[in-house]
C-alpha cells in the first residue's frame, strides 16, 4: 500500500471518530461511499482487498471535505505523505552538497600537501563513525531518538485554537488527533528516507571534493610533504600509512614509499615530491571507503523506507474503528436492535452505546435503532415485524428511578413480543454523572442507584450494562 494511501485512511479515522454527531460527514454519506468502494465485502476479502475498500472510500470522503470546507486543505488526499518526497528540495539539497564539496577542497596552502593533516583524512575518520552508527541504528530497526524528540515537539507545537464554528472545531480536533497518530507511525519512514538522502548527499560532498581536487591539480603543481609532533620516524609513519593507503596503493598496482623516501619529503623546509600518486591513493581510498559504502547505505535506507512503507501498521492507532468499518462493510458485524424508553439519545451517546455493547460482546455491532417507546406506553407499544429477528436490547435511563410500572414493566413486555430471550439492559449514565459529578458524595449516590436498578431487575434473567462503566475493569452491575 503507497504510504499516502495509509496517510489518507488515518485522517478520514480521526475525522470519523471525532464526528460522532455527522456534523462533517453524514452518515448516508459514509454509507455511500463504503458502497462505491465495494461494500459489501465477502465474509473474509483478505488483506489486499480491506486495505483498496478502506484507501477508495477515505480518498472519496476526503475529496467531499475538503470541497465542503476549503479551509482544510491538510485532508487533501493527492497531497505528498513525506516532505522529502519532493524531488526539487532533494535536488537542491544534493546540488548544495556538491557545491560545498567542490569550494572546501583546499590541497593545502603553497601548492603543499601535508600528507598527514589531508583534509579528506578527516572525511575518512568521520565516515568511519557514522558507519558504526548507521550498523547499530539499521538492526535496531527504530527511528533516531533526534527525530522521535522531534516529532514530539511538532505535536505539542502543532494544536490548533478553537474554533466558534462546530465542523471547524471538530476538524481542528480531528488534525490533532491526526497528527499524533501520524507523526508516531511514520517516524520510522521518514527516518529511513532521511538517512538515505543524507548519506547520498555525502556521496556526492565527497565525490566532489574529488573531483575539485583534480581540477586543481590540472591548473597547478601540488607537493608532498610531511611533519608531526608525535611522529618521529618514518617507519612508524609507513606503518599508519599502510593501513590507510595500503589497500588503494595495492589496487592502483603501486607501492608505498620507504622509510628512505619518506625521510627525503619530510620537514617544512623539504622541497617534497610530485602530489600526485598520493592525490590518487586519496581519491581511490575515499572511493573504496566513503563512496562504495555510502551508496550501499543509501540504497539500504531507501529499501528500508520503501518496505516499511508498504506495511505501515495503522490499524493499530485504532483498531476498534477499523474493526468495526469493516465488519459493518462485510456483514460480519452482530445486528443489534436498541430500543430506548422515555429517552431521546444524540449521536454522541448512540455511539457510546454502541461501544459499551461492542466491549460485551468482544465484536462489531451494527446497530438498528427502534422507535422511543414512550412514557406511558410501557404495556401498549409494539414492534415492527422485520425487527423481533434481531437481537433487541432495551435502553434506560440510569439517571431515572427505577420503577416496577416502568422500567419492568417494558421489560416483561418485550419478552412477550420477542421469540428470544433479551439478554441484556443498557443504562446510559451520562445525565445521572454530569448531574452528580459535582456533589461530594457522587460516587456513593452511583453506588445506591446500582443497587436500586440491580434491585429492580433481581429476579430476570437480564445482564445491566452501564454505559460509562463506574470502573475500568467493571463489565457488569
Amino acid at each position: 500500500m503507497k504510504t499516502e494511501d495509509s496517510r489518507n485512511i488515518l485522517m478520514l479515522a480521526a475525522v470519523e471518530e471525532t464526528d460522532e454527531g455527522g456534523i462533517v460527514l453524514s452518515a448516508k454519506e459514509r454509507q455511500e461511499a463504503s458502497r462505491e468502494a465495494g461494500a459489501p465485502l465477502p465474509a473474509n476479502p483478505g488483506r489486499t482487498k480491506e486495505e483498496a475498500f478502506l484507501a477508495t472510500r477515505a480518498t472519496a470522503l476526503l475529496e467531499r471535505i475538503v470541497t465542503r470546507f476549503p479551509s482544510s486543505a491538510w485532508l487533501d488526499p493527492a497531497a505528498s505523505a513525506h516532505p522529502t518526497r519532493h524531488p526539487g528540495l532533494v535536488a537542491l539539497f544534493l546540488i548544495a552538497a556538491a557545491v560545498v564539496g567542490y569550494l572546501t577542497n583546499e590541497l593545502g596552502p603553497e601548492k603543499r600537501i601535508n600528507i598527514l593533516s589531508f583534509p579528506l583524512l578527516g572525511i575518512l575518520a568521520w565516515s568511519a563513525l557514522v558507519y558504526l552508527r548507521e550498523a547499530w541504528l539499521f538492526f535496531l530497526r527504530r527511528p533516531p531518538v533526534l527525530l522521535e524528540r522531534w516529532f514530539e515537539w511538532r505535536d505539542s507545537a502543532s494544536a490548533a485554537e478553537e474554533k466558534a464554528d462546530p465542523a471547524a472545531r471538530l476538524l481542528a480536533t480531528a488534525k490533532r488527533l491526526f497528527e499524533k497518530r501520524w507523526s508516531r507511525l511514520s517516524a520510522p519512514v521518514t527516518a529511513a528516507r532521511l538517512k538515505s538522502i543524507l548519506h547520498l548527499a555525502a556521496f556526492v560532498l565527497a565525490a566532489s571534493a574529488i573531483g575539485g581536487m583534480y581540477v586543481r591539480g590540472l591548473a597547478n603543481e601540488y607537493r608532498a610533504v610531511w611533519e608531526s609532533t608525535f611522529l618521529t620516524d618514518s617507519t612508524s609513519l609507513r606503518g599508519i600509512l599502510q593501513v590507510v593507503l595500503g589497500p588503494a596503493a595495492s589496487l592502483s598496482g603501486q607501492s608505498l614509499p620507504t622509510p628512505e623516501e619518506l625521510d627525503a619529503i619530510r620537514g617544512a623546509d623539504a622541497a617534497g615530491e610530485n602530489a600526485a600518486r598520493w592525490i590518487h591513493w586519496y581519491a581511490l581510498t575515499i572511493a573504496l571507503f566513503v563512496l562504495v559504502p555510502r551508496g550501499i547505505l543509501a540504497i539500504l535506507w531507501r529499501m528500508r523506507s520503501a518496505s516499511l512503507a508498504r506495511s505501515l501498521p495503522y490499524r493499530e492507532t485504532a483498531p476498534r474503528y477499523f474493526a468495526r468499518l469493516l465488519a459493518t462493510s462485510s456483514g460480519s458485524a452482530r445486528t443489534v436492535a436498541l430500543m430506548p424508553y422515555a429517552l431521546d439519545p444524540d449521536e454522541p451517546t448512540k455511539s457510546g452505546l454502541v461501544r459499551r455493547l461492542e466491549d460485551e460482546f468482544g465484536a462489531a455491532v451494527e446497530p438498528v435503532w427502534l422507535p422511543t417507546v414512550a412514557f406511558g406506553e410501557e404495556e401498549s407499544f409494539a414492534l415492527a415485524p422485520g425487527s423481533v429477528a434481531a437481537e433487541i436490547v432495551p435502553v434506560f435511563s440510569f439517571a431515572a428511578t427505577p420503577e416496577r410500572e416502568a422500567h419492568l414493566a417494558v421489560y416483561r413486555t418485550l419478552l412477550g413480543l420477542v421469540p428470544h430471550p433479551v439478554r441484556f439492559i443498557l443504562l446510559e449514565a451520562t445525565a445521572f454523572d454530569r448531574k452528580s459529578r459535582d456533589f461530594a458524595d457522587a460516587a456513593n449516590r452511583r453506588a445506591a442507584r446500582e443497587e436500586a436498578w440491580k434491585h429492580l431487575f433481581a429476579g430476570e434473567s437480564a445482564a445491566l450494562l452501564l454505559q460509562p462503566e463506574t470502573a475500568p475493569n467493571t463489565a457488569r452491575v
